[in-house]
């Protein structure tokens, strides 16, 4: 067995809104929706992961508030080790500031129809269950 590869992932929430991007062409899972985040480098927490992956992908600087969930997924790629941090933007930001392309705020109904990722299934439940 591989070890997994440890992935942070930020959950952003912003006025009654949520974070979301798509996946590229050019790798694993294209065409589905995701959370910013992204690979832990070897001496990088998940939650100090998730910030960077945040800043690098959406342009958005983010507080991590609490630790969702950490769930262990294989895919047919690879396995995986996915920590799930809830966030918020940085004090001084707009609420729903605009960020990178293809990510985009998107309501919770919303959320609800989305194609995700089959590892991101428990959070989504967590998510629209609150």
């Amino acid at each position: 067995m591989t070890t997994p590869v440890r992935i942070g992932i930020a959950v952003v929430e912003s006025a009654g809104r949520i974070l979301v991007g798509r996946r590229a062409a050019h790798v694993p899972l294209p065409g589905l929706a995701e959370f910013p985040g992204g690979k832990c480098e070897a001496d990088e927490t998940p939650r100090s992961c998730a910030v960077r992956e945040c800043r690098e992908e959406t342009g958005l600087l983010i507080v991590p508030r609490e630790h969702l969930a950490t769930v262990e997924h294989s895919y047919p790629h690879g396995d995986v080790e996915l920590h799930f941090w809830k966030c918020s933007l940085s004090p001084g930001l707009p609420d729903q500031a605009t960020p990178l392309t293809p990510f985009r705020w998107v309501t919770f109904e919303e959320l609800a129809t989305l194609d995700f990722p089959a590892a991101n299934k428990s959070v989504l439940e967590q998510l629209l269950a609150e």
